[in-house]
């Protein structure tokens, strides 16, 4: 009998008779699971299934109440049953025990059980931040790169391949992220009646001599913390997830033969024709890499509302990107007092470029509603501090602005400048990653959106074109709140993440 033939069965069962059948088909299931798993030769390593220790769901709806001890969990977007502000994503957490420290090739299956089919869009991201708590939408943890998704829900246990965000034993959060389908979907949480239904997470691996370990393993009785202490915004820690765009080699079992050491392979995108690689960060590392970048502390501008500080809550970097986040938070910033923290990098004094190929991929913030005076950019200005300014990309928020990309050319502030509203063709520059791309040469400067040509300077549309555009320019990435296209109201969404996949430079 198919596994859908089997809950239909166990459907027609009385409630004690239902649990009880539904408890041996989860022991087959998994069990199941667990050998398609498992590699030829690799039998005699049982499989681990471990249960949730922590779950709820995150809610943009304070009518949801406490979700933290609830039967079900739920996800939904953000235009939810008719709610324009109505997203809900489930999270579930997970402490990894057990897996020896020569564990290799280590699979993990994301097992969420619900109780009707749905055409739905719903991928997995591994979060840092916790999976406990009422879940209020303003404690909401950060959210790493998808490693999972699927286009169909069924009834019974859907699972999720998210072996990339399990690399050996500890604390692993995920968050079940649905992207369509405007009506919620229940899930069956670790405080369901039924202990079958509950969320799984099911571990196969190989044992292999001389293979990088997988992690030590917890000592009896450790315990594994999951969400943060109240009034503490969520942090990211050091632990890093492969990004599954980028190619992982797998761990070799066999002793590694002699030659020269591999070089890295270059990253997807990174090898342009006519262009060298000169410059770049990928992020993905554990922390922002100083080498590269200056973080702006303590600096009240007077052209915006808020403060650039440096600081963990306001960037960092976690599962391969960069995330520059706006907090509406009250502090004192040298002499003033502002309303709102936000992140300011530049390269100042460490890298400077005279033309060249500069790019940015990135997601912004900004949505139709409740992103006003959110205005997040990665632009170039001169070296020497005098005039002329390169704007890769300005991403401004609010109904009126959202929809596109800003592209501009300063010759000074008073303002003489030249500018162009980029409209998506389909779409808006906040509905996913979008790569922004300006070329840069002694002659034009164009400009590019998701590998379009949209727009080109020279000296023929630019009379100071000579007098500024022939000298090393640094790089800024900034994330600023408020500004001459307004301010943010009572509607604007704290905390508004701008993510950042990666910052590239190319020259001839």
């Amino acid at each position: 009998m198919s596994r859908p033939g089997l809950h239909r069965a166990v459907a027609r069962l009385g409630a004690r008779r239902r649990a009880a059948a539904l408890g041996m088909l989860s022991v087959g299931v998994v069990a199941a699971v667990a050998a398609t798993m498992m590699p030829l030769g690799a039998a005699e390593v049982p499989p681990l299934a471990l249960t949730a220790v922590a779950d709820t769901t995150v809610s943009q709806v304070p009518q949801d109440g406490d979700n933290g001890a609830k039967t079900t969990l739920a996800s939904c977007p953000e235009l939810c049953d008719g709610n324009r502000a109505g997203r809900r994503d489930a999270l579930v957490g997970f402490a990894v025990r057990g897996l020896p420290a020569d564990a290799v090739r280590i699979r993990a299956i994301l097992r969420m059980y619900t109780w009707q089919p749905a055409t739905a869009r719903v991928r997995v991201y591994p979060v840092r931040g916790g999976a406990d708590g009422p879940g209020g939408w303003e404690r909401r943890p950060v959210l790493g790169t998808a490693v999972a998704g699927r286009e169909e829900v069924t009834a019974g246990f859907n699972e999720f391949d998210v072996s990339a965000a399990v690399t050996g034993n500890g604390p692993v959060s995920f968050a079940l992220v649905q992207e369509t389908r405007p009506s919620r979907i229940y899930w069956a949480s670790r405080e369901n009646g039924s202990a079958a239904v509950r969320p799984q997470l099911v571990l196969a691996y190989q044992r292999g001599p001389g293979a990088a370990p997988a992690g030590g393993a917890a000592p009896p009785g450790a315990a594994a913390t999951f969400g943060v202490r109240p009034g503490s915004p969520a942090r990211p820690g050091p632990t890093r997830v492969p990004s599954p765009t980028r190619p992982i080699a797998p761990p070799t079992t066999s002793p590694p033969t002699a030659g020269p050491p591999a070089l890295p392979s270059p990253a997807p995108g990174s090898q342009v024709p006519g262009w060298r690689l000169v410059w770049s960060d990928e992020f993905d590392g554990p922390t922002l890499d100083r080498s590269k970048w200056n973080l702006r502390d303590n600096e009240g501008r007077d052209i915006d509302r808020g403060c650039n500080v440096d600081e963990p809550d306001n960037t960092f970097v976690f599962g391969g990107m960069l995330t520059l986040r706006a907090l509406r938070r009250t502090v004192t910033c040298g002499s003033q007092t502002r309303e709102y923290t936000q992140s300011y990098l530049d390269t100042i004094g460490r890298h400077s470029f005279r033309y060249g190929r500069f790019e940015v991929r990135a997601q912004s913030p900004n949505r139709p509603v409740g992103s006003r005076g959110l205005w997040p950019a990665f632009w170039l200005r001169p070296e020497d501090g005098g005039r002329g300014e390169i704007d890769v990309v300005e991403l401004p928020g609010g109904s009126d602005w959202y929809r596109a990309a800003t592209l501009a050319i300063f010759y000074d502030y008073s303002p003489v400048k030249q500018d162009v509203r980029y409209a998506f063709p389909v779409g808006h520059p906040g509905d996913g990653f979008h790569t922004y791309t300006t070329e840069w040469e002694p002659d034009a400067i164009r400009w590019y959106v998701d590998g379009r040509l949209v727009w080109q300077r020279d000296r023929g549309t630019t009379p100071w074109f000579d007098e500024v555009f022939h000298k090393p320019y640094n790089l800024r990435l900034n994330f600023q709140v408020g500004g001459w296209l307004g301010h943010p109201d009572p509607a604007t969404r704290f905390p508004a993440d701008f993510r950042v996949d990666h910052v590239r430079v190319w020259q001839r």
